[in-house]
């Protein structure tokens, strides 16, 4: 299973394209992946359509990265 950073690096290139792709602000993505990934699955649909990946992957992959950040901020 691919690590959320690779995922949108493998599909979009960078956060931005992601941005642009999900019609998001500037910033939104990078927000979202060191802060909140949760909000990522408000955009399952889009993200499994692109990207052609199982749902179910990028929900344990959106799931995996919530906890990856839970631990930074418990550092």
């Amino acid at each position: 299973m691919k690590s959320m950073g690779a995922f949108i690096k493998v599909h979009f290139g960078t956060h931005a394209r992601l941005n642009e792709a999900l019609g998001l602000g500037k910033n939104t993505v990078n927000r979202w992946y060191n802060s909140n990934p949760r909000q990522f699955f408000m955009y399952l649909p889009e993200l499994q359509k692109w990207s052609g990946e199982p749902t179910d992957q990028i929900i344990n992959m959106i799931k995996v990265r919530m906890e990856d950040v839970k631990s930074i901020r418990e550092l």
